[in-house]
Parts: C-alpha cells; sequence; structure tokens
C-alpha cells in the first residue's frame, strides 16, 4: 500500500490494472496477486517496457484481435472444457492468435530463444501447442512440459507483452475465466451403479446405450455422455477396451438378477370378498 501511495490517484492505477487484466467474475481472492504485479510492471525498466514488440504471426496484436481463418496445422484443436481437466499442468496462454497457427510458434520460440528464456535449444514443439477459441477470439496454449524455461525471464517477458498478447498462465486462466478446474475421480473412486449387462445382447451400441440409460436414471448425465463419447468417438479401438471403459463407470450385473415384476392376479382380500 506505501507503494502505491506514491501515484496521485492510488485506486485509479488499480481499477485501470484490474480491467486489464481479469473481468467478468469475482476476483477479491486475487487482489494481493494484482497488487505485485503492479509494482513489478512499474519498477521495470521504462526502456525496455517502450520497445517495441516484433510482429508474430505475420500481424501485430491490433490485427491479430480481428479473426481471420486459422489454417490447417499440427496444433491441435481442443476445448475449454478440456482446459479445466489440467489442474496438474502450467503452462502460457496466449490471447488473440488470428491467421496462421503455425508462424504463431515459430513466432514465439524465436521470441523466446532471443530473450534467453528457452534453454539449451529448447523449443516448442508444435505438435505440443493447443489452440481453443474463447470469447471469440482463438488462443494458444504452450505447455511447459518438455521444455527448458528460465520461468524468472518469462515472467517478466510476459508482464512486458501483456498489451501485445494478453499472456496468463494457465493456472490462472482457469480459475478467473472458466469456472475453476474440474477435479478427476478415479476409477476408485467413481461410484458405479449395478447395471445389467451379463446375458444382453452384446453388440457394443446396445450395451453403451443400456449404460448411459443406467447412468442418467443415478442422476449421473454427465458420466452418461462421457462414457459415450470415449467409445463412440474413437478411443478405444477393440471390443475389449469398450468394455473396459463400461466397467470403469458401471457394475455390471446379470440381467437374471434383476427383480421382476410379478404377473400374478392378487387373490381378493376377506373385505373384497
Amino acid at each position: 500500500m506505501s507503494f502505491l501511495l506514491r501515484f496521485d490517484d492510488p485506486l485509479e492505477v488499480v481499477r485501470g490494472y484490474w480491467e486489464a487484466e481479469i473481468t467478468g467474475c469475482d476476483h477479491s481472492g486475487e487482489m494481493g496477486h494484482m497488487l505485485w504485479e503492479i509494482r513489478d510492471r512499474e519498477l521495470y525498466d521504462k526502456e525496455q517496457l517502450a520497445q517495441p514488440v516484433e510482429n508474430v504471426g505475420g500481424a501485430v496484436r491490433g490485427e491479430n484481435l480481428i479473426e481471420g481463418n486459422d489454417s490447417m496445422s499440427d496444433v491441435k484443436q481442443i476445448t475449454t472444457d478440456d482446459l479445466r481437466h489440467m489442474e496438474d499442468k502450467e503452462g502460457l496462454i496466449l490471447q488473440g492468435c488470428g491467421g496462421e497457427l503455425q508462424e504463431w510458434v515459430d513466432g514465439i520460440n524465436d521470441l523466446l530463444t532471443e530473450a534467453g528464456i528457452l534453454l539449451n535449444a529448447s523449443v516448442f514443439e508444435t505438435e505440443s501447442v493447443s489452440s481453443f477459441q474463447h470469447d471469440g477470439v482463438t488462443c494458444l496454449l504452450f505447455p511447459f512440459e518438455g521444455v527448458e524455461l528460465d520461468m524468472g525471464r518469462l515472467a517478466m517477458w510476459r508482464l512486458q507483452t501483456h498489451g501485445q498478447f494478453g499472456g496468463i498462465w494457465l493456472s490462472d486462466f482457469v480459475p478467473n475465466r472458466l469456472g475453476g478446474f474440474i477435479q478427476e475421480k478415479t476409477q476408485q473412486d467413481r461410484v458405479k451403479p449395478p447395471c445389467p449387462l451379463i446375458g444382453q445382447n452384446g453388440n457394443i451400441f446396445n450395451l453403451v446405450g443400456i449404460a448411459a440409460a443406467t447412468l442418467r436414471e443415478n442422476g449421473m448425465e454427465a458420466e452418461a455422455k462421457e462414457v459415450t463419447e470415449r467409445i463412440m468417438g474413437g478411443e478405444c479401438h477393440s471390443y475389449e477396451e469398450a468394455l473396459a471403459i463400461l466397467t470403469e463407470y458401471v457394475q455390471p450385473t446379470d440381467i437374471l438378477t434383476e427383480p421382476q415384476k410379478s404377473h400374478k392376479k392378487k387373490g381378493k382380500s376377506a373385505y373384497e370378498r
């Protein structure tokens, strides 16, 4: 707070940085982190901050905000829901990456190498970078796995170029923009309702339908959708793999053990007689 008081209007400084960083959610818990970023930015060498950032992907930041047609490349296409399952990972997200995605990957590798951030000839491989859409713009995730980085320099570079690339850590983006990470359940933790699969028609489409219906009956709509997508979406390549996935979600039971409805006519009571 004593540092903020050096400004003529401390609250205006806080407000300006706050709106530039994150909007749309309650971020009261992040206030302390933001104040440190204000301090780091204002103390950073003014001449370095004033240096123009080289064009990346064939366009400057202002042009990149206008989405072009992303060409097909080896950059993986993922969803924001995929990001919410990456709690155990970290990476750098750049926002507004329109145009040729491969040029973005090459350009960022060049910039970070020249800045001494990527070490020992390490680079972000195209296959490891992911692209996703958020708020109408294309974003790129550069994961830290498999690369050698000077994290101190990278943190400063992110602050320096925030106005051009909107750089934000994956661990900040998901809680602040997407509502938080989804806690993964292990197979042991998963509640598996009994499902009458044994003795049914063994067609995999039939078994998946029965399992999904059982899950929905037990209020597990998300699991019903998930198991269907995993099996029908190409994750498994054999009948045995499909059965193994089914058993992750339901407990197979024999169809003959399911309670049968009685069709016997109920006898008349003494009152009815």
